[in-house]
């Protein structure tokens, strides 16, 4: 699947924002997940850095960090901010899910 640059810019701010609010909420002790997304922001970073025309080439890579964010008991989705800090305000939840779908929509799609 081919993402076109516009599209890559998109998804690089919504990794910037998901990765800056998960940086917030659990500051020095991040999870294993947060480095699947900032590993894909670097690479889309990298790709716009280079010049490289060919976006073909850069989905496959950025497929295989979505996957691995999902990693089966350290994966997002069996993160809790709720458990994590009790304490936390709840609409923070929907905030993180409405950040995470943002991201998330450019890997369901098919072509």
């Amino acid at each position: 699947m081919k993402m076109e640059k516009e599209e890559l810019q998109e998804l690089r701010g919504e990794l910037e924002r998901l990765t800056a609010f998960i940086r917030g909420v659990e500051g020095d002790s991040l999870p294993y997940f947060y480095h699947c997304f900032d590993a894909m922001k670097n690479n889309i970073e990298i790709y716009f850095y280079v010049g490289s025309e060919d976006g073909e080439d850069l989905f496959p890579v950025l497929e295989r960090d979505w996957t691995a964010s999902h990693r089966m008991f350290i994966g997002v989705q069996h993160y809790d901010i709720r458990k994590e800090h009790p304490g936390a305000d709840p609409e923070l939840c929907f905030y993180f899910a409405r950040l995470l779908a943002g991201v998330g929509r450019h890997f369901e799609r098919t072509e």
